[in-house]
């Protein structure tokens, strides 16, 4: 089960998780302190030196060594403080982004397929790259700008309230007003920023979604609708993005006049009491020029307001995903299976997809038992479940009901990357990498030699129109696989699990795409590979599974007839219905 989120703040929970990939980092974190004393030194002392030497200026015979000496010692600590600071940030930036990003990785490989099948992939891996984009975004808002921002605030306020507590005052009733509008801007803009994720989650859906799917659009000639589309969701984010920022620009408008209407006040205020204290003329000077550079950083919130909303907003797809729980997880203290026999034994099976009722269930009390080293075709109508025996068994799903045992072992209960080791699985429509060919075969054994590799592909009948590639064996076969052929691709996918060499093999219609001639030449290297090992094969083509040990014959999640293909033929079941209605020996449905 997944953990909610409904309840939870998301943006509470991409701060922490920044925060605590931040602070593992201590050492640049303690040299990253002079970066703030560097900005200390720039907003507050050094305007406060010159305010000091000019009002000395109009003293006759002023000795201004001192004042110079102190300017140069503060204007050297300043910028070697600023030196070892920034780069401390700029070193801690990329180690946080790294492990942002192995953080997205770990986590999407190890989500379970229903999480993957539900998500567009392009939309998946721009949420990935903007949950660490995110952080540097915020991270340049919050250290750059805020953090420097505040403590010019407190100092620059310190020195005028010790000098002059009215001046003071005026300062800190204009930051107020400043800060305070800002996050009542940001409370406002609350509601409409989840519509604008919104907006910008279906425009990137779609647009990753068409991409994967060119092919089909170019064969369905729906360009101009797809366009249109993609038209009408992106106009659709432009009208969210321009509410947004105009209520930004009203509320910038309001701070501005604000903020002028202090300035004025507050030069008023510094005229009025240097000409009743003369002494105050120094800390005139800076309040005067100390005014002017606040009232452009106070101005910068709504930036800032706006850098953070924007980081929060690129984070949140990723946080919801990271803080939901795997579907498929390994219990504590899940051991290593051990398998040498291969075995294997569903008991009162009851199963049901996570979208779909017990009502819906494809199993609901399942028994069934493969010998080790038995041969075993699964056939039956589409929809019936077979293929879904061969997801529960890699644990692509976990069952409601029941258990499953391999060697006597029950899969829940042992590790998912050591159960999915002594499995060999060709699906009906495998996925190549996109990288060489020789690479995608050694995929299946991570120390394979190059006459493995080769071997494997000469036992799969895949050799031979590797050879006739420009590059061979080197070819790179695009993404998916997209520049194989069907069948190229399901020789790659059989050559790749012949060199796993696993226990266990479970092929799903892993010949559907092959010619009838490549077909005879994979099923004579198949048998050579089912060979002292376990094997289920489930098959339309009820050809590739006549020599098989047993065929199970499944409908509606049921067990209806098993046997050899001559035992059932003589049965006249639905076995023997499939095998008289098959034409060109595929099935008709």
């Amino acid at each position: 089960m997944m953990t909610s989120t409904k309840d939870r703040s998301l943006d509470r929970l991409t701060i922490q998780a920044f925060l605590q990939a931040t602070l593992k980092y201590k050492h640049d974190l303690r040299l990253m302190v002079f970066m703030f004393v560097s900005s200390i030194g720039f907003t507050t002392a050094l305007p406060f030196i010159v305010g000091l030497i000019l009002s000395k200026l109009i003293e006759p015979n002023q000795n201004l060594t001192g004042y110079l000496i102190a300017f140069g010692v503060t204007a050297v600590i300043t910028v070697l403080s600023n030196y070892l600071g920034y780069n401390a940030f700029l070193r801690l930036q990329p180690k946080v982004i790294k492990q942002l990003f192995n953080r997205c990785y770990d986590m999407l490989s190890h989500r379970g397929m229903s999480f993957h099948n539900n998500q567009v992939s392009g939309k998946t891996v721009t949420d990935a790259i903007d949950y660490p984009n995110a952080y540097t975004q915020l991270s340049n808002t919050v250290i750059i700008d805020i953090i420097p921002f505040a403590l010019g605030i407190i100092t620059g306020l310190g020195v005028i309230f010790y000098h002059s507590w009215l001046l003071g005052l005026i300062m800190l009733a204009m930051t107020a007003v400043a800060i305070g509008t800002g996050v009542s801007l940001r409370r406002r803009m609350a509601p409409h920023r989840k519509k604008r994720i919104a907006a910008r989650q279906a425009m990137i859906s779609h647009l990753a979604d068409s991409i994967v799917n060119v092919q089909t659009i170019k064969t369905f000639a729906t360009e101009d609708s797809e366009q249109q589309r993609h038209y009408q969701l992106a106009d659709t984010l432009r009208q969210r993005q321009t509410h947004d920022w105009h209520i930004v620009a009203i509320d910038g408008s309001q701070r501005m006049a604000f903020l002028l209407g202090f300035q004025a006040i507050f030069i008023v205020a510094v005229i009025w009491l240097i000409n009743r204290d003369p002494s105050l003329l120094a800390v005139g000077i800076f309040a005067f020029t100390y005014t002017i550079t606040l009232a452009n950083r106070l101005f910068a919130i709504g930036a800032m307001v706006r850098g953070i909303e924007e980081a929060l907003l690129q984070a949140e797809p990723m946080t919801k995903a990271l803080d939901e729980q795997s579907e498929i997880i390994d219990r504590p203290g899940a051991g290593e299976l051990t398998a040498n026999k291969g075995a294997i034994e569903f008991k009162a099976v009851g199963f049901h997809y996570a979208d779909a009722s017990a009502d819906n269930a494809v199993f609901t009390n399942l028994d069934l038992t493969i010998e080790a080293g038995e041969k075993v075709g699964l056939v039956g109508p589409s929809g019936g479940g077979k293929s879904t025996i061969t997801r529960l068994l890699l644990r692509f799903e976990d069952i409601q009901q029941g258990s499953i045992t391999l060697d006597g072992q029950n899969i829940a209960a042992v590790t998912q990357q050591s159960l999915r080791r002594a499995l060999a699985y060709v699906p009906q429509e495998p996925l190549l990498f996109h990288r060489s060919i020789a690479e995608n075969i050694g995929y299946g054994k991570a120390d394979a030699t190059p006459n493995e590799i080769k071997h494997a592909a000469k036992q799969a009948a895949a050799h031979n129109f590797i050879s006739r590639l420009p590059d061979g064996y080197d070819t790179i076969v695009g993404e998916r696989g997209v520049k194989l052929s069907g069948g190229q691709r399901q020789r790659i996918a059989i050559a790749r699990a012949m060199l796993k060499d696993s226990p266990i093999i479970v092929l799903d219609e892993a010949t559907s795409a092959l010619d009838s001639e490549s077909e005879v030449a994979i099923q004579n290297a198949l048998w050579k590979l089912m060979a002292g090992r376990t094997a289920i094969v489930v098959a339309h083509r009820l050809s590739t599974i006549q020599k098989m040990d047993r065929i199970i014959v499944i409908e509606d999640g049921t067990v209806i007839e098993q046997g050899s293909h001559k035992e059932l033929l003589n049965q006249n079941g639905l076995y023997s219905r499939l095998w008289t209605h098959q034409s060109g020996g595929f099935i008709e449905d």
